[in-house]
């Protein structure tokens, strides 16, 4: 679900930070039988949403043999100066009442006065005078979702890879409101500008084989699936998605261990969708540099690369402090495109960001700064982007 995106993982870079930690060990750290919680309220800033204020808690909680751990709550909540105000909470259970199954859910709600529509196809370079428009590229919205998804392992390797089948659902909805002729949502009338609403079933296979799911530096993952959304099923549109994310990661020692990890991301859809589940690229999660949804079409192919490296360890108090360079390439076409044209018209950005982690190795920090041909974006969020 795209629009959480942004507002689940915010780094607050000015905070205060509870950790209690109940375990067999005496230590502050991820151990076996042990339950670990962290809670930042603070600020931050991001290019896309402004000024940040508000909190993200996290439940951690291992037990021994139960990899990659038993159960994980995550929750934010936070307004901003650009208008977005948004409660998100997901949940995550492997060994779901006993089972081999894990259970994975996401729900947010969110109202923005400064969501982002450049138009759908839009691939010239924004003419410089409405780059900072504080109106023509920006809109109303309120947005509401839930998405639940049920995985099965199918193999189970002595290495701790698995293969693993998926099933899902979800529902999402959203509205643009209060907006006029002096917006180019208005002027486009894209599909789903009256309020839309979309439910959803899905399913696939996740390969999974890193050696950690927060923090990994060696191993691959890879997930292909489908979504349906139908009148049939009570959604105001029907379409067919179909999405591949592949990630691989490897290690190797210039005075420091440093990781080179890569991302590879494929949507392509048909049928009739509202705007907001097109594919989509541009800021903090999806081609640092460019506005987020500077890009929108019936299909998007991403690759993100990243060297990563812990610079600075504090064992005794488990805190770390890293950095990173990386690239993002990628652009949105549309159905019927040609693979030369594809290739001939790829966006490219470039940055650079600095990692913290505290308290457990599994709770990364992350600042961004990235840049492209129409700016530079300044992203902090939490968790590595994949």
């Amino acid at each position: 679900m795209k629009e959480v995106s942004a507002p689940t993982f915010l780094f607050l870079i000015l905070f205060w930070a509870v950790l209690i930690t109940s375990c067999t060990s005496a230590q502050n750290k991820a151990v076996e039988d042990s339950t670990e919680y962290a809670f930042l309220p603070a600020i931050a800033y991001n290019s896309d949403l402004g000024l940040i204020i508000g909190g993200i808690g996290s439940r951690y909680r291992y037990q021994d043999g139960m990899k990659p751990f038993y159960s994980y709550i995550n929750t934010s909540l936070i307004v901003t100066t650009k208008g977005l105000l948004s409660f998100f909470v997901a949940y995550d259970k492997p060994y779901f009442l006993n089972t081999e199954n894990r259970l994975q859910s996401e729900t947010f709600i969110s109202r923005f006065t400064g969501n982002q529509y450049y138009g759908i196809g839009n691939y010239s370079e924004l003419p410089e005078a409405l780059v900072d428009s504080s109106e023509y590229y920006f809109f109303n919205s309120f947005s509401a979702g839930a998405e639940i998804t049920l995985r099965k392992p199918l193999i189970r390797n002595s290495n701790d890879s698995q293969l693993d089948v998926f099933g899902s659902a979800g529902f999402e909805y959203q509205t643009p409101w209060g907006n006029d002729s002096t917006q180019l949502i208005v002027a486009d009338q894209p599909e789903g500008i009256e309020g839309a609403y979309t439910t959803n079933i899905g399913g696939g296979f996740v390969w999974e084989a890193r050696n950690s799911e927060f923090n990994p530096t060696k191993g691959v993952y890879t997930k292909a699936g489908f979504e349906i959304a139908s009148t049939f099923l009570g959604s105001s549109y029907s379409y067919f998605m179909l999405e591949t994310d592949t990630r691989s990661y490897t290690s190797f020692t210039i005075l420091k261990e440093i990781t080179f990890a890569n991302r590879l991301l494929f949507r392509n859809t048909t049928g009739d969708l509202p705007f907001w589940k097109l594919p989509d690229l541009g800021g903090a999660d999806l081609l640092r540099g460019y506005p987020e949804y500077r890009f929108r079409d019936d299909n998007s192919i991403l690759l993100n690369s990243e060297l990563r490296t812990w610079l600075f360890e504090f064992p005794s108090v488990d805190v770390r402090l890293g950095g990173s360079l990386f690239t993002d390439i990628g652009r949105t076409f549309p159905n019927g495109e040609s693979i030369e044209n594809i290739y001939n018209d790829l966006k490219y950005t470039f940055g650079f960001g600095a990692t913290a982690s505290f308290f457990t190795n599994d709770f990364i920090m992350r600042g961004d700064v990235g840049f492209s041909k129409e700016g530079y974006g300044i992203y902090f969020t939490a968790g590595y982007l994949f």
